[in-house]
């Protein structure tokens, strides 16, 4: 397949991929320092900790640069980082780990370990806590990125002989279903190899809409879930021709309402999830909407 047109588009792409991930890394140093220097330290998630998987960086790209702090140096951790505007636009930061499944804060830092960068020692998950964690973000995101499984996957073949899966699946069992979930879709969609974890031996289907749910999100050009946050939904009470495109795209998918709702993956309909999920929202967004109006 070497001479084929699809090729040589991977070729260019790792090339990109490689240029450009050298490029995010100096930046991460950056942060690091920066944060450092203010007395805060920061993990870093997803990303690059996601692509030291790969046999090669260039494998993967990088996207935004996702740091979680403790909760109490949030504030001024995004102060800190307002002092080096082009670092700052790079960085995702998050209150501790609450968008990722969430957990004791403190005891996912003393299983954390440092890995070289560069010249910088930079804060990452233990093996345990990153499947857990990429497991749970991909499915609470909607799965429709195929980049987010494939980094599952890559985590699952990558893990050590000595990989804890009592730590990975910790004692919240609806959680632990969810990464056992995900673990199985690496397996069905990508061929990932689940010898000796708690998946390999479940016979069971996946629920009969699982992957066809995944499928047709990959097939989109443009995905509802890409498109989710283009804009608030607060920009369209000045352009209300603009609310129901808003309403089409914020229309959670099943997987995204299954995790929102904290309910089990199973063959029961999901669209009484997705209507919860889109309550929830409503009822959120309905408690800001006097502030909004203010303004």
């Amino acid at each position: 397949l070497r001479g084929v047109p699809a090729a040589n588009e991977f070729h260019q792409a790792y090339r990109l991929n490689t240029l450009h991930n050298a490029i995010k890394q100096q930046i991460i140093e950056r942060a690091f320092t920066l944060l450092r220097s203010a007395g805060i330290e920061p993990i870093l998630v997803k990303g690059w900790a996601a692509a030291r998987r790969y046999p090669e960086q260039g494998l993967r790209p990088h996207g935004d640069i996702d740091l979680c702090v403790r909760p109490e140096q949030f504030a001024e951790a995004a102060t800190a980082l307002e002092k080096l505007p082009d670092v700052q636009y790079e960085v995702d930061l998050h209150n501790g780990f609450t968008k990722f499944g969430g957990g004791n804060v403190e005891a996912i830092y003393a299983r954390s370990q440092l890995v070289k960068l560069g010249t910088t020692d930079v804060r990452v998950l233990c093996a345990e806590d990153h499947l857990r964690i990429l497991s749970i973000h991909m499915l609470r995101e909607g799965a429709w990125r195929p980049l987010w499984l494939c980094d599952i996957a890559a985590a699952i073949e990558s893990r050590g002989a000595d990989f804890d899966w009592n730590r990975c699946l910790t004692d919240n069992r609806r959680q632990a279903d969810w990464v056992i979930c995900a673990l199985r879709l690496a397996q069905q969609l990508l061929g990932a190899r689940l010898d000796e974890t708690p998946a390999a031996h479940i016979t069971r289907p996946l629920p009969r809409w699982l992957v066809p749910t995944i499928l047709k999100e990959w097939e989109s050009t443009v995905t509802s879930m890409s498109q989710r946050h283009t804009a608030p939904m607060a920009s369209f009470l000045r352009s209300p021709a603009g609310v129901l495109k808003g309403l089409r795209y914020r229309w959670p998918n099943t997987i995204e309402a299954t995790i929102s709702m904290h309910a089990p993956f199973n063959e029961l309909p999901r669209l009484p999830f997705q209507i919860g999920n889109c309550v929830a929202r409503t009822a959120k967004f309905a408690a800001r909407l006097p502030g909004l109006l203010r303004e």
